[in-house]
């Protein structure tokens, strides 16, 4: 009996001594987080992250705002200063980093960036490999644009790039998938068109591959004319060094104003069988050549 109620009672002290060391450690954990996020050096992390950022990519931007994330990130604003003519500056706001953690017991680990961008959202997965998931949801093009633009394409932008083998000046490859909602056009009464011009939906799929971009769907519907078509855009350092090689074909619809009909015909386009425009553009991004 004696026997028996040993093991008992040792039983019962193991238990209880397991059970002490598990809150032991529960203990640990949460204050080494809760001392963890009292002295974690948010605003260190952040300009180290901004500086290998602007050194990879050549870009200008400034952070700011830096705080903690839980259990394990940053969080913060960021400013990427344009080096593009007429573009705005790009105002990132409650960027937040953190590692993707599904990621970390693979050899390709990847870091997670979410946060506010041009009244929309943005979400990235960048892995050591230079791999890139990128989503964007109902940006604004709008605020992207300076108003001194002669034309701009305005609208809601969603959608999606995946790449690899990416490197800072955007060498590599990969597929992209996006959708402008309620696009429009300004500033083509310079040319003699309406102004404000109502595009409707455009789609765009292609894949790219250095600085070829295949598109190969582009389709525009529901605005004052219709549009179908692809090619191939060769992306230089300007707008100059841009080349185009694309194949449109225009669908005029019930709503197409006399001024655009008029204009395909001044440029010596006439219409095909179903009542369409086939256009070849080529030339530059700069200097267009329609034929």
């Amino acid at each position: 009996m004696s026997r028996v109620s040993f093991s008992f009672f040792s039983w019962q002290r193991l238990a209880g001594q397991r059970r002490l060391f598990l809150l032991c450690l529960l203990l640990f954990v949460v204050s080494a987080f809760l001392s963890f996020g009292a002295f974690f050096p948010a605003d260190v992390v952040q300009q180290r992250l901004v500086h290998e950022v602007s050194q990879q990519t050549n870009l200008e931007m400034k952070g700011r705002n830096a705080k903690m994330l839980f259990p394990l990130g940053v969080e913060f604003d960021l400013t990427v200063y344009s080096a593009v003519p007429n573009l705005t500056d790009l105002e990132l706001t409650q960027l937040q980093v953190s590692p993707a953690w599904s990621s970390l017991f693979s050899k390709d680990q990847a870091v997670n960036l979410s946060g506010a961008f041009a009244g929309g959202k943005i979400d990235v997965d960048v892995s050591r490999s230079g791999r890139i998931d990128l989503n964007v949801e109902d940006v604004a093009l709008a605020v992207l644009q300076q108003s001194e633009m002669p034309y701009r394409v305005i609208g809601q932008l969603t959608g999606q790039l995946d790449g690899e083998n990416i490197s800072g000046n955007m060498n590599g490859r990969g597929f992209f998938s996006f959708q402008l909602k309620d696009a429009r056009i300004l500033g083509l009464e310079k040319i003699g068109l309406p102004d404000n011009f109502f595009a409707g939906a455009l789609w765009l799929e292609g894949k790219f591959d250095q600085q070829r971009f295949n598109l190969e769907k582009v389709v525009l519907t529901g605005g004052v004319l219709e549009l179908s078509g692809g090619g191939n855009i060769l992306i230089g350092e300007t707008s100059k060094k841009t080349r185009l090689n694309l194949n449109i074909r225009l669908h005029p619809t019930t709503t197409t104003p006399d001024s655009i009909r008029d204009l395909i015909s001044l440029a010596g386009i006439r219409p095909t069988t179903d009542g369409s425009y086939l256009l070849r553009v080529g030339g530059t991004l700069a200097k267009p050549i329609i034929r």
